[in-house]
């Protein structure tokens, strides 16, 4: 049978380097709680551990200096890495409301990352303690059922807590960073590895320049530089470096040969396999527990690795047709830009109604670029939305601006929108994550693929899974059109993202003449849906009427990318 590693983890038993161990072995592991980094390091010292798990960076707060000072003492290596997710969850020993929570405990960090939920809080006493999975033992041990604690959900399985809220940290993507250290002998050979090393460099002026061109000659990707003050002379620096390959490789060895000529102090810490998110984990037993740790877990809810398969969203109602958006349905949504007044509205929905279109968009709320133009309606627009919802038997999407208006425009629509300038307005995207309705989040002006993605994280990550992408053209040089529609972002998108994808060609456009060719593009480019802009009267819109199509050239619009689906059936 083989042996079970004994390894040292600085905190009680559930805390975050333990879950990081369980990524890590992936197999049953015997684990060692340390009170701090330094008795995790003499625990491998004297032979009581194998094996010593240590955090060194977070993406939200950096490194952790304490690691590094200890990596430049000790004489052990490092000889793996594991990156893991690190969600915090509010614990009680019974299951009652945030609201009658007095007093949370947690370590400093975490309490640091979760600090919107913590703000919210009224009459609550925040207390820093040594360690997360600290405090939840200590819950467990007082039976206070108007205290909670900070931790991870391994905490609350292990120490028999419920789980209040979830999810507490301020951003989706927290992760920490984990180093395995040993003894040099645990070290192995690995052709997919990077190199960790300490030097200090010559006190005569382009020394670090010269070091780093070491690197660049020899073709080694340098993957992290880090520098920490000398303990022992003012104003001088230990630099870290990481870098892809291992020390055994030819090209790494020649090139630390020459870094020993261009430094006054050379440490190597270790090679070690590069971490892969793709490593499969089993299930971990440990003594006081068990955990199942899902293969893809690790990855953002937004991820169709993770998923499986495509998101559908279904629109349901007694009086409607039930509409399904995503997995290769080819959806319109079509309307004015704003809501104007009762006439232009139902004009236009009957126009919708009539091509057989069952979604109707308008604004009741506009943002605008100038202080005088038009800002819609309000409430009164919604109230215009709703009746044209019950007259045509038509579904709503509007959008919203701002956390508070979430609860007032949900009542009234079916599919609650978000527009560019807001899709990094945190606060509201968290809002929109608490409500049970679709939600359409459209592209920044000028975000990246992965920004959208990330803001589309945080409406998954409080609970709501109906959430539909929208690419609406992105800034750039181009003066010739309103905005630049990447429809490349389509692709990308069914790539990386279960979650459905529309194209918004008026905004993108920005030039209603350009509205069918781009909707045409986007039908063959793979995209879920569109939303487009339809005006009775554009020419006397109060907003975007550029871009808005008539009823002639709509209905001519319907007809070709009716007869583009068809062609594309066959």
């Amino acid at each position: 049978m083989e042996d079970v590693p004994k390894v040292a983890v600085q905190g009680e038993e559930g805390s975050f380097s333990q879950e990081a161990g369980l990524k890590y072995w992936g197999k049953p592991v015997d684990f060692k709680p340390k009170r701090t980094f330094e008795e995790v390091i003499k625990s491998i010292e004297n032979d009581e551990t194998e094996y010593g798990i240590l955090p060194i960076e977070n993406s939200l707060i950096g490194s952790i200096s304490t690691t590094y000072d200890l990596l430049l003492e000790s004489n052990l290596s490092i000889i793996g890495e594991v990156i893991s997710d690190v969600s915090h969850y509010l614990l009680g020993i019974k299951k009652v409301t945030v609201k009658e929570i007095r007093k949370i405990y947690s370590h400093p960090a975490a309490l640091s990352q979760c600090s919107t939920f913590l703000e919210s809080l009224q009459n609550c006493e925040i207390i820093p303690v040594y360690d997360t999975a600290g405090s939840a033992m200590m819950l467990a041990k007082n039976r206070d059922e108007h205290s909670a604690a900070i931790a991870s959900k391994l905490s609350a399985k292990i120490y028999n807590l419920e789980i209040i809220a979830e999810k507490l940290e301020d951003y989706p993507n927290n992760q920490t960073r984990f180093i395995i250290v040993a003894k040099a002998d645990k070290e192995t050979y690995q052709k997919n590895s990077k190199t960790s090393i300490i030097f200090t460099t010559l006190h005569q002026p382009g020394s670090l320049f010269h070091i780093l061109k070491i690197f660049n000659d020899y073709g080694i990707n340098l993957t992290k530089l880090e520098s920490r003050p000398h303990k022992t002379e003012p104003w001088r620096y230990y630099f870290y470096l990481d870098f892809e390959g291992h020390r055994r490789d030819k090209l790494i060895n020649e090139a630390l040969d020459e870094l020993r000529d261009q430094t006054n102090f050379l440490k190597i810490l270790g090679s070690y396999p590069i971490w892969s998110e793709s490593k499969k984990v089993e299930r971990i037993h440990i003594t006081s527990g068990s955990i199942e740790d899902k293969d893809k877990s690790h990855l953002p809810l937004y991820s169709y690795e993770r998923k499986g398969n495509y998101t559908i969203i279904t629109l349901k109602d007694f009086d409607m047709p039930e509409i399904k958006i995503g997995n290769g349905s080819f959806t319109i949504i079509a309307g004015p830009c704003s809501v104007e007044g009762r006439k232009q509205l139902f004009k236009t929905a009957n126009l919708i109604r009539e091509s057989k279109v069952s979604i109707l968009r308008g604004g009741a709320f506009k943002p605008r670029t100038s202080p005088y133009s038009f800002q819609g309606l309000g409430e009164e627009g919604l109230k215009l939305l709703k009746e044209a919802r019950e007259n045509y038997g038509l579904y709503i999407i509007s959008e919203v601006l701002s956390p508070s208006d979430v609860e007032l425009v949900a009542e009234y629509v079916d599919i609650l929108q978000i527009g560019a300038r807001n899709m990094q307005n945190f606060t509201l995207l968290k809002e929109l994550g608490k409500v049970k309705k679709p939600v359409m989040l459209k592209r920044g002006m000028s975000a990246t693929i992965k920004e959208l993605l990330l803001s589309a994280e945080y409406i998954l990550a409080q609970g709501n899974d109906k959430v539909i992408l929208c690419e609406r053209g992105i800034r750039t040089f181009e003066t010739s059109t309103r905005n630049t529609l990447d429809l490349s972002a389509i692709p990308i998108l069914k790539e990386k993202t279960h979650l459905p994808v529309f194209v918004d060609p008026s905004h993108g456009t920005g030039n209603r003449k350009l509205v069918l060719p781009m909707s045409k593009a986007a039908l063959v480019s793979g995209a879920d849906g569109i939303i487009v802009e339809v005006h009775f009267q554009p020419e006397s819109a109060l907003s975007d009427g550029n871009q808005s199509l008539d009823p002639d050239s709509y209905r001519k619009f319907i007809k070709e990318i009716k007869d583009l689906k068809e062609k594309l059936r066959k």
